[in-house]
């Protein structure tokens, strides 16, 4: 299943492709066995459109269940990053708390090149770039609570609780986004919903009274089934393809901090 899921990750427009084709060819099949056997009753052919009815019903609600759990961790990613960055505001306001003006400089350096590892976190598609930035994300944030928990031992007060409660806050956060950044759609689910697709296809197919020459209304279905799942697939994707999370919140933080707002900086 991880193999299916990094195929999809990495393979997104094949995977439309792949899709339609299978598809298509799912009702084509379907129409050609019903000009092989055109010769129906009545009956036959009600039950036929009855079984075809529930059949893209019962799609059409898995599809819109699994797009709801789809949008779902994609809301979630977008509110880990919102937190990122109230975190990384926090934390720069809380350094002017700091009563050393060159604790404050190198507290506010750390915080600076936690700021922009975080954003490259998000902007990155590579998996092994993101997992590098992440590990070295991780080292400056602990690089920064060595630094105010040292203080904070030479002058323990409440003052510095607040400055530690803010440098423990960004593991947290960060952490929340990593919880966050996972498929939310099983593998499983995927081929549920594939084999759904073949099987209303054909039945579409099937069911068509058509010309045997007069194919381009199979089409519709395929094209428009394998573009709702291409959808879907983007947005499940953390961190890749059309669909993804962008850092507005962290870049904003940082304009904010460019322009001289959110911290004090010592002469």
């Amino acid at each position: 299943m991880d193999s299916f899921i990094d195929f999809i990750d990495m393979y997104s427009w094949a995977m439309l492709l792949s899709i339609f084709v299978i598809l298509g060819a799912s009702a084509f099949l379907g129409k050609h066995l019903w000009v092989r056997h055109k010769k129906r009753d009545t009956v036959l052919s009600e039950e036929l459109g009855i079984i075809l009815g529930a059949t893209l019903s019962l799609f059409g609600l898995l599809m819109g269940f699994i797009l709801s759990i789809a949008i779902d961790g994609y809301n979630n990613r977008i509110s880990a990053e919102e937190y990122e960055a109230i975190a990384i505001g926090n934390a720069f306001q809380r350094t002017t708390l700091l009563a050393n003006a060159s604790q404050q400089t190198q507290a506010q350096k750390l915080l600076h090149d936690y700021l922009d590892l975080r954003i490259q976190f998000f902007d990155t598609a590579d998996e092994e770039q993101r997992d590098a930035i992440r590990l070295e994300s991780i080292r400056t944030q602990t690089h920064m609570w060595k630094l105010i928990s040292r203080i904070a031992k030479e002058h323990p007060n409440s003052v510095m609780t607040s400055a530690l409660n803010a440098a423990n806050d960004l593991y947290t956060a960060q952490q929340k986004t990593m919880a966050s950044w996972r498929h939310q759609i099983p593998g499983t689910a995927w081929i549920i919903l594939i084999l759904f697709g073949i099987c209303s296809n054909f039945l579409i197919g099937y069911n068509m009274r058509g010309k045997s020459d007069s194919n381009v209304l199979l089409l519709v279905v395929p094209i428009v089934t394998s573009l709702a799942l291409f959808m879907i697939s983007e947005i499940d994707i953390p961190g890749k393809g059309m669909i993804h999370v962008t850092p507005h919140n962290l870049e904003a933080v940082r304009v904010t901090i460019d322009h001289g707002g959110l911290m004090f900086r010592p002469d």
